[in-house]
């Protein structure tokens, strides 16, 4: 085993590339509350780490596009692979040196390494107890969070049809500040999931629920923390504690805006806003985080945000006195006619806000409504109507009727308000791994339609091989065969 301090000192020095490099222990050592904030501060919280760069082109909010012959760019031809679920996608990235793209999987642990030693180190440091709890329930939460990102990412979701979570294989617990010379085998979903809910529900506690909303928008507080919470819970379809965590949250967290008056900064291009969804000036924000460099994007690329009614797209999902569709796209005179405008020129890779607390409660209402719960049914449905009322300028309450009606006015309205903002592929996931189809159009206009089916191996990412190469005990996912697209 290595010591705390060299793991300390590769943490903050190493490379993805050279994870367990060793360097000089000659270095500082955090010993007070402070330091370990301040270690917290640069190295668990992903300021300039996109955590997330692939997931939103992989689901049905965007579909392909024509460009013009300047667009066909190694980089975009490179985001091919990608988009269109090829099991070597790592591999046909590289070709195009594309590494950006392959490290979200390395980047994780790295976050969870500085978690890891923060946890730690806290227990012997000098500083008050509030201090101590305080940053402590900061770095759980952060390492719950990372966590639920990479079960999300590489393995099947928690409630794979025809499988439990105790079978299926998660990813590697390293809850340690110490690093194994031998490799670390992948854990089960429901451990990985225990393990999270473990470290939220004991953030939960030591957060403060005062002081720790004086902290910033940078640093996740208590509501923050009930917000992961009832994230974590929706997934396990454990609607009561859903609702338990989100009631907590709302007491403190933000008001829902009113989109229909609310003004950008920039009304005629909502892309050049400083005060769009994704910024730290939208009145509803609860946390942001994260980069965006390496992130696949959807404007000025052969991907666009899709659009065909017929094919269920996102854009034919708003009725026209949705407000959300003038500010969270930007309409174009182009060979695309919308570009995603959500995160304006603040470029952060994502944010918590208000907007899902309501979205997260609904759903569980209506969980417990098809259960047989029936007063939960309106409740799910006064979740909804309170955001819709924010969105829509010409609002009416939503009429209860059966419980399916109700979870897909759910979905739908979930997708409607969470796009792009690394929700959708995880959502279709639990929603029982739909099949999807995405168009690709090469630089003569030829169409070719490529598949995920259901349930597809796809819907689990491949583990980077470079992570597979630095961990001999680490198992491969599953991996379909290479994905043929048909000439249309």
């Amino acid at each position: 085993m290595k010591n705390i301090l060299t793991i300390f000192i590769v943490c903050i020095l190493s490379s993805c590339g050279d994870f367990l490099k060793e360097v000089s222990q000659d270095e500082f050592e955090p010993k007070t509350a402070t330091a370990y904030q301040e270690l917290l501060n640069g190295e668990g919280y992903s300021t300039t780490i996109c955590l997330d760069p692939i997931t939103d082109v992989l689901s049905d909010d965007v579909e392909g596009v024509q460009g013009q012959s300047y667009n066909y760019t190694d980089e975009n031809l490179a985001h091919r692979a990608v988009y269109t679920w090829q099991p070597n996608m790592y591999l046909l990235l590289a070709d195009y040196d594309m590494t950006s793209l392959l490290h979200a999987y390395q980047n994780l642990y790295k976050c969870i390494m500085a978690c890891n030693l923060v946890i730690d180190g806290l227990t012997d440091a000098d500083g008050t107890e509030d201090e101590k709890a305080q940053t402590r329930g900061e770095a759980l939460s952060l390492r719950a969070y990372y966590y639920f990102l990479l079960v999300n990412m590489y393995s099947m979701p928690y409630n794979c049809p025809g499988n439990t979570p105790e079978t299926l294989l998660g990813v590697p617990l390293v809850i340690e500040p110490e690093i194994k010379d031998e490799g670390i085998a992948r854990n089960t979903v429901a451990e990985v999931y225990a393990q999270i809910c473990k470290d939220i529900e004991e953030a939960c506690r030591l957060l403060d629920d005062k002081a720790s909303n004086n902290i910033g928008l940078f640093r996740i507080n208590y509501v923050g923390a009930h917000l992961l919470a009832s994230r974590i819970y929706l997934y396990m379809e454990n609607w009561d504690k859903v609702i338990e965590h989100v009631n907590t949250a709302l007491t403190n967290a933000p008001a829902l805006v009113d989109l229909t008056t609310y003004q950008l900064s920039n009304t005629f291009l909502p892309q050049y806003s400083t005060n769009n969804i994704i910024s730290r000036d939208f009145p509803e924000v609860i946390f942001i985080n994260g980069g965006v460099t390496g992130r696949i994007k959807t404007e000025a690329t052969l991907i666009k945000v899709s659009e065909s009614r017929s094919d269920g797209g996102l854009l034919s999902l708003y009725e026209p006195s949705d407000a959300r569709k003038g500010i969270f796209f930007s309409e174009m005179n182009m060979y695309y006619k919308y570009w995603m405008a959500k995160r304006g020129t603040q470029e952060q890779g994502f944010v918590w806000r208000t907007a899902e607390l309501y979205l997260n409660r609904a759903e569980a209402y209506a969980g417990k409504y098809a259960a047989g719960d029936n007063s939960c049914g309106q409740k799910s449905a006064d979740d909804l109507d309170a955001l819709r009322s924010k969105r829509l300028s010409d609002f009416t309450a939503y009429t209860l009727t059966t419980p399916e009606n109700l979870i897909e006015f759910c979905h739908e309205e979930r997708r409607r308000e969470l796009c792009f903002e690394s929700h959708r592929w995880f959502d279709l996931r639990r929603y029982g791994m739909p099949s999807i189809k995405h168009s690709w159009y090469d630089a003569s206009g030829n169409r070719t339609v490529y598949t995920l089916k259901e349930r597809d191996l796809g819907y689990a990412l491949p583990i980077p091989q470079d992570a597979m190469d630095t961990n001999s005990a680490l198992k491969q996912n599953e991996l379909a065969p290479e994905r043929i697209g048909e000439m249309n």
